[in-house]
């Protein structure tokens, strides 16, 4: 089992990338290295995207109006990369 905080370091990295492509920046790249990064430690992705799926949620529950949606997107990419094959 890894670390409680390293999880949530890794998941407020990808968060912040999110925010990034929020804002209308680049973000895939990074997306795509963090993901790379964290699939490279063994039992670590699960974990990680664990912890993107629980801030997805918060993120959701405290923006009825979706104004969030395209940040949200963006976090379900990184689970996704997470959890793929």
């Amino acid at each position: 089992m890894n670390d409680n905080r390293e999880i949530l370091d890794l998941a407020n990295r990808f968060e912040s990338i999110a925010t990034d492509g929020f804002e209308g920046r680049p973000y895939r790249t990074a997306l795509a290295g963090l993901a790379r990064h964290v699939r490279g430690h063994a039992g670590l992705a699960p974990q990680v995207a664990h912890a993107l799926g629980v801030m997805i949620r918060l993120i959701g529950e405290s923006d009825p109006e979706g104004r969030f949606a395209a940040k949200i997107a963006i976090l379900r990419e990184a689970v996704e990369l997470l959890t793929e094959g």
